[in-house]
């Protein structure tokens, strides 16, 4: 099983000038907990992430509601992504290592394809599977 087999719906996505209140008002409106941040809605280029972790740490913080998503979200080489053909074991791998929920999923261009949640690998019962086989994670790119 691939990657891109567990991607279940169309990423919710904005751009990094965009202020972050938009992207919370996305996640509280389609009820997640991210919202994937690219260059530019037409070539949905990953630029980064914006969680649920990212937002309470800015309010903490008391960062302004109209501060721009690339000044809040999780950006650049940071960002936690596997490739469509990478397997459910190195998304798993990826969540335990970095310690994410989240794991964007883009092509050999680094367009955004989907997003797999912790929910989206625990409720498909082959990755399940899979990943039990497993007698440790795979090694993951640096």
């Amino acid at each position: 099983m691939r990657a891109v087999d567990l991607v279940r719906r169309r990423p919710l996505v904005i751009t990094e000038d965009r202020p972050f209140i938009e992207a919370v008002d996305l996640m509280a409106k389609e009820n997640t907990g991210s919202v994937v941040v690219v260059e530019d809605l037409n070539s949905m280029k990953l630029r980064g992430i914006i969680t649920e972790r990212d937002v309470i740490r800015a309010l903490a913080n008391r960062v302004p509601l109209d501060t721009p998503v690339g000044k809040v979200g999780t950006m650049g080489p940071r960002v936690v992504r596997a490739r469509v053909d990478d397997s459910v074991g190195t998304v798993a791998s990826l969540m335990v290592n970095y310690r994410v929920r989240h794991v964007i999923v883009v092509d050999d261009e680094d367009r955004v394809v989907g997003v797999i949640s912790i929910r989206d690998l625990l409720g498909d019962l082959d990755a399940v599977r899979e990943v039990a086989k497993l007698d440790r994670y795979p090694k993951v790119r640096e």
